[in-house]
Order: structure tokens, then C-alpha cells, then sequence
């Protein structure tokens, strides 16, 4: 999802941007982004020459202080940052034709590829467990690499971020090999978690919850869901620069961000702007900054609960 993010995104800024420089995609394999994020931490000069797509597995890396992290995020500067919804959903063999059936999905035991416990799986093993799923991960695979072995039967459940959901999961859908259970739905203007736009006829986790449990989710569990919610969908995907960038060099990409953004409403980009993006508001500037230091300051209670609930279940 990211690298289609970073991909669609850089020629439209090239566009934008003073004298058009040619933005070039480098993507860094290895540790769940962790090795990339380490790079640009060690490489990046406050120059405007640098850029960092961020990921929710590198918040959440972050914010749960892998051994292995080595970059600050909490000082980068980004001038860009998006939610982005996400879809759990589970194969066919499970005995399941649509999401009214999820509670036949507790008391079975589910396969998941994941990264590892503490990234951006976290969403998706979190609510499994809220929901009485008996899920056992595999860890050390990337999104892109699990859907494969989703396909072949290998794992029985899987999520992916709405982008990818809707090129590559839905012919899934429609030849009967995936069946989309809940999405983590999307907060409004209300501050009220709903259905996501790109895909409101799947019911949001909140509804698969209340659908199993017969009441709404609450509790420190519910607590740490929505910090993981707010950290991994509402501040899904950013551009950032590197700490230290001048401030008119910030504005400069801010600028460039919103004729970027303006521009993709156009006929000839919308449609593929909204498979990438989806219709959700963008933040920018100050707004973007505001998102991601929100999403990566999490409560004392909440953390301990989150340790805990980590060293439990995977050892982590």
C-alpha cells in the first residue's frame, strides 16, 4: 500500500514542485520497514532533497520501541498525511459466504501471515482477539507476500489497507475465494467511527463486535483498539521530511502538496487517485504534523496495557 502511495504520488509532485526536479522511488527491503526508516534517519540532510513515505508498520515500530529502531519519527516533518482504511476478511474454506456469518469464525482455528506483533499487524491480531478469534500468526511476511498463500489456502484470514483491497482482493471477492468480514471503518466529522467510504457495505469492527459480544466494545482493550486505530488508519500513510528542515522549505512541500491534490480531482486522475487515496480527507502542513504526533503519543495505561497484552500472547 505505501509503495503504491509513494509511486503515485512522486510524478504529480515532480509536477509541483520549484524547477520540477525528477523524484525518484528507492524502496529499502527488510525489518518491516524498520531497515529504510533507519537509512533515512542516517542519510537524510534537511535539504528538501530527501523524503520518507511512512508506514503504519513504522509508527507502530516506533511507538512500541523496537529493539531495532534507531530512527526518530517523532522528529520528522511531514508535510503530508493520510488515512487509509483497511479490510479484514477470510477464505471461503472457512465455511463463510458473507460478513453475517463472522461468528462462525470463533472456536475455528485461523492461519494469518503477519510481520511481526508489534508492527502494523497489530490491527488486525488486536481485533481477532477482541472479537474471540483463535488466530495463529505466522510472522516474518509482508502484506504483499501473505495474499499469495491467502489464495492457496495457506492462511485462512487476512487484511489488507483499502488500496489493495480494491485491486487485488475484490476479484477475490467475486470469484467466491474471499469474503470480506469487517473493515475498521473511518472517523467523521463527528469524531464518530463509521463505515468506510470505499467500501460501506462492509460492516466496521466495532458492528462484527457488537454482532458477536451482543454489546459494544469497551474497557482498556477497546482503549488500546482505538489508539492502534487512530495510529495505523487515521494516520495510516505520511511524506515527511527529515528533522531539522527549514521552515520554507516545509511550505515549499506543503504548497506542492496541495496543487498535487487539487490536481488529482481532475476527470483524467480521480479515479486512480481514489483507488490510492480514497475519498478522505487529506491533512497538510501543521494538520499533517498534528496527526502523526497524535497517533504516536499513546497514554501510560494504554501502553502497559498493550506490553502486556504483547508479552502474553506472543512473547513479544
Amino acid at each position: 500500500g505505501t509503495d503504491l502511495y509513494a509511486r503515485f504520488l512522486a510524478p504529480h509532485l515532480s509536477d509541483a514542485l520549484p524547477g520540477n526536479p525528477t523524484v525518484v522511488v528507492n524502496n529499502v527491503p527488510g525489518a518491516g520497514a524498520i531497515a529504510g526508516s533507519n537509512q533515512f534517519e542516517e542519510r537524510a540532510q534537511p535539504d528538501g532533497k530527501m523524503i520518507v513515505a511512512i508506514a503504519a508498520s513504522m509508527t507502530s515500530n516506533f511507538v512500541f520501541r523496537d529493539e531495532r529502531v534507531e530512527y526518530r519519527l517523532d522528529e520528522w516533518i511531514p508535510f503530508l498525511s493520510s488515512p487509509n482504511g483497511t479490510i479484514f476478511y477470510g477464505h471461503s474454506s472457512l465455511g463463510i459466504e458473507s460478513p453475517e456469518d463472522i461468528e462462525q469464525l470463533v472456536g475455528q482455528d485461523l492461519m494469518l501471515g503477519a510481520n511481526n506483533p508489534s508492527g502494523g499487524d497489530m490491527r488486525a491480531l488486536l481485533s481477532a482477539y477482541m472479537l474471540g478469534f483463535d488466530v495463529q500468526p505466522v510472522f516474518g511476511i509482508n502484506r504483499g507476500d501473505a495474499r499469495p498463500s491467502f489464495e492457496r489456502g495457506e492462511f485462512t484470514v487476512n487484511f489488507d489497507t483499502t488500496p489493495a483491497y480494491v485491486t487485488q482482493v475484490l476479484p477475490l471477492v467475486e470469484e467466491g475465494v474471499a469474503v470480506p468480514l469487517f473493515s475498521f471503518g473511518i472517523t467523521d466529522a463527528d469524531g464518530e467511527i463509521g463505515r468506510d467510504p470505499v467500501v460501506p457495505e462492509i460492516p466496521t469492527f466495532i458492528e462484527a463486535y457488537r454482532q458477536i459480544h451482543g454489546e459494544d466494545p469497551s474497557g482498556p482493550a477497546f482503549n488500546a483498539w482505538q489508539a492502534i486505530y487512530n495510529l495505523n488508519i487515521m494516520a495510516s500513510k505520511a511524506l515527511a521530511l527529515p528533522a531539522g528542515t527549514p521552515q520554507e522549505i516545509v511550505d515549499v512541500y506543503t504548497t506542492a502538496m496541495e496543487e498535487v491534490l487539487e490536481k488529482l480531482q481532475a476527470p483524467e486522475y480521480s479515479e486512480q487517485a481514489d483507488e490510492i487515496l480514497g475519498p478522505y480527507d487529506q491533512a497538510l502542513g501543521a494538520a499533517a504534523q498534528s496527526a502523526l504526533s497524535g497517533a504516536i503519543d499513546f497514554d501510560d495505561e494504554t501502553f502497559e496495557w498493550l506490553q502486556a497484552w504483547l508479552e502474553e500472547n506472543f512473547d513479544a
